[in-house]
């Protein structure tokens, strides 16, 4: 849709015809590389993009992004009562720092100092129902139906929108233009965003996260008919595995997935999908 509305309808069309996991031409990966690094900081918003195709001015469309946030502030207290609209102001003023964390497990000591799941569950409810959040939650176990065995005491709160995540961490527009800055900065928070709200718009309605007994963790974990696919995702140009291969030798998957910044390709089991071309995991899967 992005690409469309920018004008690149030749290169939606492109990822859209791709029916094996082959490289794309060099060129085109770079080029659709480039702005995907713009996208993270403009974001999907129908005004912010609406203006850039307009005025192709990113100062613009930082201070749209401020205006919408500071918007849904204002809404927080027209649709609630004042105790909830406090603390869904508090909760969702403290979303960015969660994610900017190495372990961006969320915290509600994080929220406000005490702060417990009694004190917010109903909040973070409420931004979910109104489609501000997308929540990620704790799979220790992964057996069909996921949800019968996810642990949800345990997860992530990721916004709707990577532009209005971008504007709330003050992100800079010189990001785009250095390479691969974007996309080491917090900790890849802005990819593992754009990731959850991208899946979320293929329609996987609930998500999931792996974490074993020890260290690894892989980001999300994909339920389709009778399987579970283990989806990693990289900001950096890191070949690191180790959490993949840690799930494939406990559960053996049929295939696995990393997302990166690197061109489409696969390798027995693994396929490599770049970071723009999310959509075509549904494909592959």
């Amino acid at each position: 849709e992005y690409l469309n509305a920018i004008g690149e309808e030749l290169l939606a069309n492109y990822i859209m015809r791709i029916s094996k996991p082959e490289p794309l031409q060099e060129a085109i990966h770079i080029k659709l590389l480039r702005l995907f690094k713009l996208f993270l900081y403009v974001g999907g918003m129908p005004e912010v993009v609406q203006d850039y195709i307009s005025n192709r001015n990113i100062e613009t469309v930082r201070s749209i992004q401020h205006d919408i946030l500071e918007a849904y502030k204002r809404d927080f207290s027209k649709y609630t009562e004042r105790n909830q609209a406090i603390r869904i102001s508090e909760l969702w003023n403290s979303i960015p720092g969660q994610l900017a964390r190495e372990n961006k497990k969320f915290k509600y000591g994080e929220v406000r100092k005490g702060g417990r799941s009694s004190m917010f569950e109903q909040t973070i409810e409420w931004l979910r129902k109104a489609g501000l959040v997308n929540i990620v939650y704790n799979v220790s176990t992964p057996k069909i139906p996921v949800t019968a065995y996810a642990d949800y005491s345990k997860f992530k709160v990721y916004l709707h929108d990577v532009g209005l995540l971008a504007a709330e961490l003050n992100i800079t527009s010189d990001l785009i233009i250095t390479p691969g800055k974007i996309f080491n900065e917090f900790n890849g928070a802005f990819i593992e965003n754009f990731i959850a709200q991208e899946l979320t718009s293929l329609g996987y309605n609930q998500l999931f996260y792996w974490t074993s007994k020890s260290d690894a963790e892989v980001d999300f974990i994909l339920e389709s008919e009778s399987n579970i696919f283990p989806v990693e995702v990289k900001s950096g140009m890191n070949r690191n595995l180790k959490s993949l291969r840690s799930y494939s030798d406990k559960y053996n998957p049929v295939k696995i997935f990393r997302l990166s910044p690197r061109n489409l390709i696969q390798s027995d089991d693994f396929i490599n999908i770049p970071l723009y071309a999310v959509i075509l995991l549904k494909k592959f899967i």
